[in-house]
């Protein structure tokens, strides 16, 4: 049975942020810095963190973010979701915006593994936004692994990307298990190498942990 309490203190918490939004609609700075207060963790972990992973730029960015979200709250009309959606899309931009740029941005490459937290309760914006920067990362991912010999490309797509188990991988090579091993150490390597020439940062993850 569910807890009507429950139901009560999450009525009374939108209210509160409802209350707050208004009031900082209004000009009122202090329910402005309430509502950076209880978002911008949120904010920081699901939309920012994900994409870059220097932590001075992803300050930057959070910053920015919130500069953005002052500078036009009196566009934000309240639709029963809450504010924290329309910061993360913000946020989103904000750092897609960085990523389309010059290739001096990190950022993880996604299309890999499952590398963004569960976004948990916060709907289908942070759905849209996870899947618009695995498409940049893919972009990233494909223009890397044109860039390494094919065999390298070969053994990365099939461990990495398809992610088939080490025996059927390396009957697909024609290889013995140990010689797979050998070739995704290099293919990692390679694929770092370029990644670094392209983009100026090494991947978050380290793929020479695969196994």
């Amino acid at each position: 049975m569910t807890d009507p309490s429950n139901h009560e203190s999450k009525d009374d918490a939108q209210d509160e942020e409802r209350a707050l939004v208004v009031r900082a609609q209004a000009g009122d700075r202090a329910a402005f810095r309430a509502l950076y207060q209880r978002f911008a963790p949120s904010v920081y972990r699901y939309a920012i963190v994900p994409t870059v992973h220097d932590r001075t730029l992803a300050e930057d960015l959070l910053a920015d973010t919130f500069v953005r979200a002052l500078e036009n709250l009196h566009k934000f009309k309240w639709q029963g979701r809450g504010l924290l959606p329309w910061l993360i899309r913000i946020a989103k931009n904000l750092c897609l915006d960085h990523l389309r740029k010059s290739g001096r941005v990190g950022a993880w490459p996604v299309g890999f593994e499952n590398l963004l937290p569960d976004p948990g309760d916060l709907g289908g914006e942070a759905a849209v936004s996870r899947q618009q920067m695995a498409t940049v990362m893919r972009e990233r991912i494909d223009v890397c692994l044109e860039g390494i010999n094919p065999r390298y490309r070969k053994v990365v797509e099939l461990r990495l990307v398809q992610q088939l188990p080490r025996d059927r991988a390396a009957e697909a090579m024609e290889v013995s298990i140990g010689t797979l091993d050998v070739l995704l150490f290099r293919a990692c390597k390679a694929f770092r190498k370029v990644y670094v020439q392209r983009y100026g940062e090494t991947p978050e993850r380290d793929f020479e942990g695969a196994s």
